[in-house]
């Protein structure tokens, strides 16, 4: 099998092109990705665990939301349910939502919220995820 070699240089810029439009067509939330940017140590960690766990699956890549409520702008929102009652998702509300999710069905949402086998760390890096993604944007500037 021969193979050319006349234009590593070219073929090399393009395997790099290819594996970059793999990785944002995938919809990844890689590191670099809007969602990862400003968050905590905590809400980055809290990001890792919400991939595998499912809760991307359901509430979006990058929090966006779409079978349920979206994690972005969510902490500090006031939550109405399908009962008409509503609370504040604070750390508490959260934490309980993740660890008993059929207890209150949000309001516009009818699938309810599969259990998780989450431990008390990751629901709190879970919660500091969510917590940082609703955090509003900083309006420093940076210094030139």
């Amino acid at each position: 099998m021969s193979t050319n070699r006349s234009h590593p240089p070219l073929f090399a810029a393009a395997l790099a092109a290819v594996a970059a439009f793999g990785f944002t067509a995938c919809g990844g939330d890689s590191p670099g990705s809007s969602a990862a940017s400003g968050l905590s140590p905590e809400g980055e960690r809290g990001r890792e665990i919400a991939r595998p766990s499912g809760c991307s699956s359901c509430h979006g890549v990058e929090g966006e939301g779409s079978l349920g409520p979206p994690f972005v702008g969510l902490y500090g929102s006031t939550v109405t349910f399908a009962d008409g009652t509503t609370a504040v998702a604070d750390d508490a509300y959260l934490r309980e939502s993740i660890r008993n999710p059929g207890v209150r069905q949000v309001s516009g949402y009818q699938l309810p919220m599969p259990a998780s086998n989450l431990t008390d760390e990751e629901v709190e890096f879970l919660i500091a995820y969510i917590r940082d993604l609703s955090a509003p944007p900083s309006t420093t500037t940076p210094v030139p």
